[in-house]
């Protein structure tokens, strides 16, 4: 559907209303202005939404938000994609890879991997998880962002602004613009070929989750 249509169903109130009768130290947005205050172009192929919560709330919120998030209805798999400041990429590689492979194990997903190459004019890179379950989906989500709680506040970072570019100039950044699901095949790793409100990106603060969604198609 189109990125603002999307936008408005994963955080409608029949959307976040299981979520708040649940869990009531949340915080779901929906950037609607960039850093500069100005709108988001309605024609960018991507919005972030940020979660702000307690670990063991996340757990509760993911599983009611994936789902929305999707392309398809009833998706064989489901794609999700987390944004991490440049200076927590360690964090969630761990030692020769191990954090890695660990989330990327015990959340049995079938594709995890952070691209190379920041989103565009922003210090965030995106990490992309493929998973068979909402459930190994929404772990894999939360064990990202406990592996970066440490150290996402030590340094200032530039946040991506969704935005409009041709394709395959701007790197193997892994946004939905270079890399798009596609129903039924897997991507190749990166580097090979192949609450309901809106909010402006001053409101980021430190703990949060900022995913970037497919919003169009």
């Amino acid at each position: 559907g189109h990125p603002e249509q999307r936008a408005k169903a994963v955080v409608s109130t029949q959307s976040t209303g299981a979520v708040k009768s649940m869990v009531r130290d949340c915080k779901i947005s929906i950037y609607a202005q960039g850093s500069n205050n100005a709108d988001v172009p309605k024609m960018a192929p991507d919005r972030v939404m940020s979660i702000q919560s307690s670990f063991e709330s996340l757990k509760v919120i993911l599983p009611h938000l994936v789902p929305n998030m999707q392309l398809g209805a009833e998706p064989e798999e489901y794609d999700v994609r987390i944004l991490i400041p440049a200076h927590t990429r360690m964090s969630v590689n761990g030692k020769h890879g191990s954090t890695l492979v660990r989330i990327k194990t015990e959340s049995n997903s079938s594709y995890f991997s952070i691209f190379p190459d920041p989103l565009p004019n922003s210090d965030e890179y995106i990490v992309k998880i493929i998973n068979p379950t909402i459930e190994g989906a929404a772990k894999a989500l939360v064990d990202i962002a406990k592996a970066i709680s440490s150290t996402k506040g030590c340094q200032s970072v530039a946040f991506y602004d969704p935005q409009i570019w041709t394709p395959g100039t701007k790197g193997d950044n892994g946004s939905f613009t270079d890399n798009p699901p596609l129903p039924g095949e897997r991507p190749p790793p990166p580097g090979e070929e192949e609450t309901s409100e809106s909010g402006t990106k001053e409101e980021r603060v430190d703990g949060e989750v900022k995913q970037e969604m497919n919003e169009a198609r």
